[in-house]
């Protein structure tokens, strides 16, 4: 079986970077720039201990220089791109709140800039929403450190795959996030929530 996993988040938090480090080598473009290098849903793959992994890499969000319609139409896009649709995905809340958490990872970036603190109490200290966040997506978070090497690199790729796997095993029935729940997701902000933009999503 393979993994397929789909990137989503702000632009500028490395989102390009951890695709890369997860497929151990440099696909999707990736520097310090303060608009989104990635344009359009962009999907890459490799053998990971002879096991195949599909990334999906999407524009990101909260870009001045990209109409947010124009992002959010990529969201259904990357589903297409990764058929039957993602075992897990790294994605902001606003776009999957309700299926879609229960296939959510929440992947923090910059994981060196801890200094020794530990990913759990750095949560702990956070804000309302960040706490809120983690705990609807089932407490499932990992940092990655992208300029990790050699053991620790391999390490925290480690534990992402271990995660997807559980988290399979858990949504067995469903294993995978599918276009119907996408809508059925997306038809639930129609109905409650001010969030005009994701309309032309489907």
């Amino acid at each position: 079986p393979e993994w397929r996993i789909v990137l989503v988040g702000k632009t500028g938090m490395g989102k390009s970077a951890v695709g890369n480090t997860i497929l151990g080598i440099p696909v999707f473009e990736s520097e310090i720039s303060p608009v989104s290098l990635t344009q359009t849903c962009q999907r890459e793959e490799a053998l990971l201990n002879s096991r195949k992994v599909v990334v999906v890499d999407m524009p990101g969000f909260l870009d001045t220089a990209r109409p947010e319609l124009k992002t959010s139409a990529e969201v259904r896009k990357c589903i297409k791109f990764c058929p039957p649709g993602p075992h897990v995905a790294r994605l902001i809340k606003e776009i999957f709140t309700l299926k879609g958490k229960d296939y959510t990872i929440i992947l923090f970036t910059h994981k060196e800039h801890l200094e020794g603190k530990t990913l759990e109490k750095f949560i702990t200290e956070g804000n309302v929403g960040l706490k809120e966040l983690v705990y609807q997506c089932g407490n499932r978070f990992l940092a990655f450190n992208n300029k990790a090497e050699g053991a620790e690199h391999e390490a925290q790729v480690g534990q992402l795959m271990a995660m997807i796997d559980a988290l399979v095993q858990k949504n067995r029935t469903a294993p995978c996030y599918t276009e119907e729940m996408l809508k059925d997701d997306k038809e639930h902000f129609a109905k409650n929530w001010d969030f005009s933009w994701l309309c032309p999503l489907l």
